[in-house]
């Protein structure tokens, strides 16, 4: 795929997810969960709650792919009843998806960056770094991952490689954990939840800790 090709596929994927996020009405419909399966606020937080699981201290956190913010909120929310201090951040390659966000978090909107994660240079590294591998074409996946951790996540950090599933998504060959650690990766813990009145609706968070200097 050639810097054309890419640029395309790209701008691609940021209207198909820009056009399916700004249609929801619920604030969890404008984060991605249940655009086509009709999703509560509880399912929200049996599905995202594992990323605030996986989060152990203080510090900062990036969620890469912020949209509207709503993760964003949650996971300061969550972790606070664990007398945690995060800082939050966000990236998201949707303008309006980041205005968004920016409306939800006033407090924190000089901290809702534009840009694209392949690409984007952070003004700095954080702590804790939330993504998935979507945004990304399958056969960047593991230089994604291998950017992710050399330029976003401080040493001693975590990455966050978050996986779900649906009715309406493919079960992939391999659980996230298991294709991180065949491209090499030490995987240092997993945190997966699953709806209990719809098995199908499942997430997988596999954080790996950032041991490059």
């Amino acid at each position: 795929m050639d810097e054309a090709e890419l640029n395309r596929w790209f701008d691609n994927n940021r209207i198909v997810l820009e056009t399916a996020y700004l249609a929801g009405s619920q604030p969890w419909q404008q984060s991605g969960v249940g655009l086509r399966t009709p999703r509560t606020a509880q399912d929200w937080e049996v599905l995202r709650r594992p990323i605030a699981d996986c989060i152990s201290s203080s510090g900062t956190f990036l969620d890469i792919g912020c949209a509207n913010g709503y993760l964003l909120e949650c996971v300061l929310r969550w972790t606070q009843e664990r007398n945690l201090q995060i800082t939050p951040y966000g990236l998201d390659f949707s303008e309006k998806l980041a205005t968004l966000a920016r409306q939800r978090l006033p407090q924190y909107a000089g901290q809702i960056f534009v840009g694209n994660a392949w690409n984007w240079s952070p003004p700095q590294r954080f702590d804790y770094v939330n993504t998935t591998l979507d945004y990304i074409p399958a056969s960047l996946h593991q230089a994604f991952v291998q950017r992710l951790l050399e330029a976003y996540v401080l040493p001693g950090g975590y990455l966050l490689v978050a996986e779900y599933l649906g009715k309406h998504t493919a079960s992939p060959e391999l659980k996230i954990n298991e294709q991180l650690r065949q491209w090499g990766f030490s995987v240092a813990m997993v945190k997966a939840s699953q709806l209990a009145h719809d098995p199908m609706g499942q997430t997988r968070i596999a954080a790996i800790k950032n041991k490059w200097p």
